[in-house]
């Protein structure tokens, strides 16, 4: 899979330096550039996903705004302002100019990768929404003969025509995102939008500008909820968005009207909602963090996607599925199949299909290199068996790199999650990857 560029324009040495340091060990590649010139040499010749752009540049022929403002004439790449000299005056002109976010000098490397990770994110959620104005959105198949996956057929079958709610349960990689927009396929709103958002990457405080949009400055920006009229609104991780926000959405959800921040006219809800969520929701009101009232709201017809140990018979038909992706109709590699099964025949596949999928897609591209570069080869054999015959040792390193390397793949190889959740240190976490030769398989 293809590092994601990052362009770096800083004439600031050891700042640049020091970002560029924690966006490759995050898995990006990044590029420096120190003036102007060189900028837009690089942005001709690369196709970036992201800009991080300092506003004061010493020695460039525009400063950092300049490059902004010539760069949003032809270019729609997700650019992050960055200054030590910065003000709330300095922060609207760069959003105003075009910058998806501003940040002031000195920053913590935590605030530097949200605002990366959120701004790609969005950008390409936005791309994608705009893409699929334009095609099909349905240019994926739902996979699946197994009797789990057969209940979830026959439930969206049932609920797709009607205006109810939704609610989809289940853990990252069962395809919550397909189900979504298998449901708005069948339903009445399909001639309309699909816009899919991720609360889980919002920001807190501009959690609300997104969902119902705002007036300010002279500047109207539509919210996701005004974008999906006539059509449906996904709202992925629910669970992680504010109680504040929790109740202005629960009295949308009342009154089927809004308004934007800063604007008294109102915009009625002409969507339908379907959301998801990897936690227990019922769990989260008991704790308090999720509104017992919005729940109800939201959870009006509820479905839970199993595992993909829970509906193994399918794994034939989604490895050729996943075949026919990566190579075209035409090229046969039924032999991948045995393979596949045979290397993960122990395998708990805790990233379930996103998993499958990435491991198959490696495999297309690595080929035979794959079988000695893939730490998964050797945690297939973690078994019983095998492990009880090794030194305390050897069995400790293995049962550590496939504990870790699981849980990479289950955050989609982002250090940062993977570490908050397992409770380390990133920089202790990427340490401890080095030891055990894990470190290239993240990078991807």
């Amino acid at each position: 899979m293809n590092k994601k560029k990052v362009l770096i324009i800083d004439d600031e040495i050891d700042i640049a330096d020091n970002i560029k340091a924690i966006l490759e060990d995050e898995g990006y590649e990044a590029t420096i550039s120190h003036d102007s010139s060189d900028a837009f040499n690089q942005i001709s010749n690369n196709v970036f996903s992201l800009i991080i752009l300092d506003v004061w540049l010493d020695n460039s022929e525009l400063d950092g705004i300049g490059i902004l403002k010539k760069l949003r004439e032809v270019d729609s790449t997700p650019v992050i302002v960055i200054s030590g000299h910065g003000n709330i005056d300095m922060a609207v002109k760069a959003i105003k100019d075009g910058a998806n976010e501003f940040i002031e000098k000195p920053f913590t490397t935590e605030r530097l990768l949200l605002s990366v990770n959120r701004s790609i994110e969005l950008h390409e959620i936005k791309s994608e929404n705009n893409r699929l104005k334009q095609k099909d959105i349905y240019d994926y198949e739902f996979i699946g003969k197994s009797t789990a996956i057969n209940k979830v057929k026959n439930l969206i079958k049932k609920i797709s025509p009607t205006t109810s709610r939704v609610m989809i349960y289940g853990d990252s990689g069962t395809g919550k995102d397909i189900v979504a927009r298998e449901i708005h396929k069948y339903s009445n709103f399909s001639n309309g939008p699909f816009i899919a958002i991720n609360a889980a990457l919002m920001e807190p405080e501009n959690i609300e500008k997104e969902f119902f949009g705002y007036q300010e400055n002279n500047i109207s920006k539509t919210g996701y909820f005004e974008a999906a009229s006539n059509g449906t609104i996904f709202i992925d991780e629910v669970a992680e968005m504010p109680l504040q926000t929790q109740a202005k959405i629960l009295r949308v959800l009342t009154d089927k009207k809004f308004t934007k921040l800063g604007d008294n006219r109102t915009i009625d809800l002409n969507c339908r909602i379907i959301c998801s969520s990897i936690q227990n929701l019922e769990n989260l009101i008991d704790e308090g963090s999720f509104r017992k009232d919005l729940f109800h709201r939201l959870n009006v017809v509820s479905i839970t996607l199993p595992k993909l140990t829970e509906r193994l018979e399918d794994i034939d038909d989604l490895i050729r599925y996943f075949i026919r992706t990566f190579t075209g109709e035409n090229i046969n590699n039924e032999n991948l199949i045995p393979i596949i099964k045979s290397k993960y025949i122990n395998y708990d596949w805790p990233g379930n299909i996103r998993e499958l999928r990435n491991i198959i897609e490696r495999h297309i591209i690595l080929g035979e290199k794959y079988d000695e570069e893939n730490n998964l080869n050797e945690n297939s054999d973690f078994t019983d068996q095998n492990v009880i015959s090794l030194p305390l040792k050897n069995a400790r390193k293995i049962f550590e790199k496939h504990y870790l390397q699981s849980q990479i793949n289950r955050f989609d190889g982002n250090i940062s999650k993977t570490a908050i959740f397992i409770g380390m240190e990133r920089s202790a976490l990427h340490r401890k990857l080095k030891q055990l030769g894990i470190t290239e398989d993240i990078k991807k």
